[in-house]
C-alpha cells in the first residue's frame, strides 16, 4: 500500500472513530481535532500555495459541532493535493522542504499519534495494518530530532532499525553493517517513537550505546 492510500484509508478511518464515540461522554478531544485541521491546511497550503506557506490564518480551538467536519473536509482536500503533486517536486515543510510522498509520510504520522490519543481517550483498541510502515519510516528519518530537542549533537552515522510488521513481513531501514541498531515489533516502535507508549511497556532491543542512548532521550 503505497504512502497516500494509507492516508486516506487513515482519515477515513480515525473520522469514523470520532463520529462513533464523539457523544461519549468523557474528555473532550477538540484539541486533536483542531491539531490535526491546522496541519491538514499546513499540508494544503505547502502543495497549493508555497510562496504563502506557514502564513495562514489560524484554527479556533472552540468547541463546535462543525469540528469534525472541517477536519475532515481539510484532510480530505490535503490528501488529495499530496496525490496529485508531481512526485519530484519540493514542498516546504517546518522541518525544511520534503517531497510529497515524504510529506504524506509526516501527515500519515501526526494521523497516526493523534489518532491514538483519541483512541486512548475512548478506550478503544486499533489494529494496524502494514501502513504503519509509512510512520515508522518518518520515525527513522526524523531521528536527529530526539538529540536536538536535548541539545546534543547527533550520530554522524546512520543506525540500523529492523522492525516486524504487522502482517510479519520484515522491515529494515538503515545499513546493515551498522554497529547501533533497533529492533522490535514496527507498531510498537511507531508507539515510543511518537511519544504515545513508554519504553517500559513495548519490548524494543537496541544494540550499541548511541541507539540506546537514542531510546532513552524519546521517554524525556
Amino acid at each position: 500500500m503505497d504512502v497516500f492510500t494509507s492516508l486516506r484509508a487513515e482519515t477515513e478511518a480515525l473520522a469514523e472513530l470520532v463520529e462513533r464515540h464523539r457523544w461519549a461522554p468523557g474528555p473532550s478531544i477538540t484539541h486533536h481535532i483542531v491539531r490535526l485541521t491546522a496541519i491538514a491546511r499546513s499540508v494544503r497550503q505547502s502543495v497549493e500555495s508555497q510562496e504563502a506557506f506557514g502564513a495562514g490564518r489560524q484554527v479556533s480551538d472552540s468547541v463546535h459541532d462543525g469540528r469534525l467536519a472541517t477536519w475532515l473536509a481539510e484532510q480530505r482536500k490535503a490528501n488529495d493535493a499530496l496525490t496529485a503533486a508531481p512526485p519530484a517536486s519540493v514542498l516546504p515543510w517546518h522541518d525544511g522542504p520534503l517531497k510529497p510522498s515524504t510529506l504524506a509520510a509526516a501527515a500519515l504520522t501526526e494521523l497516526f499519534a493523534r489518532g491514538q490519543d483519541i483512541a486512548d481517550t475512548y478506550g478503544v483498541h486499533l489494529t494496524r495494518d502494514d501502513g504503519v510502515g509509512h510512520v515508522a519510516y518518518y520515525c527513522v528519518r526524523t531521528r536527529d530530532r530526539a538529540f536536538h530537542r536535548h541539545g546534543l549533537t547527533p550520530p554522524a552515522a546512520p543506525f540500523l532499525f529492523e522492525l516486524e510488521a504487522p502482517s510479519g513481513a520484515r522491515w529494515s531501514f538503515g545499513p546493515p553493517e551498522s554497529q547501533n541498531r533497533i529492533s522490535g515489533e514496527a507498531v510498537s516502535f511507531c508507539l515510543v517513537a511518537t511519544g504515545r507508549r513508554q519504553l517500559s511497556t513495548h519490548a524494543l532491543e537496541s544494540t550499541g550505546d548511541l541507539a540506546a542512548q537514542w531510546l532513552n532521550l524519546l521517554q524525556r
